[in-house]
């Protein structure tokens, strides 16, 4: 358990290191740092879909039908005998 002594020492760290531009310590209730983890999950989602497209408009891309058609041969020639 956290004695207020080490709470007030928490914030005082928290504090100074506000002032000085380098924090390296933040504590949040559970439901913030649930909301920013769902938040950096989604923003990962949109870069990989940044990077897709632009791959895809590079060039580097194939129908969905020739992707199924590799997808199903491969999985023909993988199936154990």
């Amino acid at each position: 358990m956290i004695s207020i002594t080490n709470l007030n020492r928490i914030k005082k760290s928290v504090e100074t290191h506000l002032k000085s531009g380098d924090l390296e310590l933040v504590i949040l209730p559970r439901v913030e740092y649930n909301a920013l983890l769902e938040k950096l999950d989604d923003l990962k989602d949109i870069h990989d879909s940044v990077e897709a497209l632009i791959e895809y408009r590079s060039g580097k891309r194939i129908s969905f039908d020739r992707y199924d058609r590799r997808r199903k041969a491969k999985r023909v020639q993988d199936r154990p005998s």
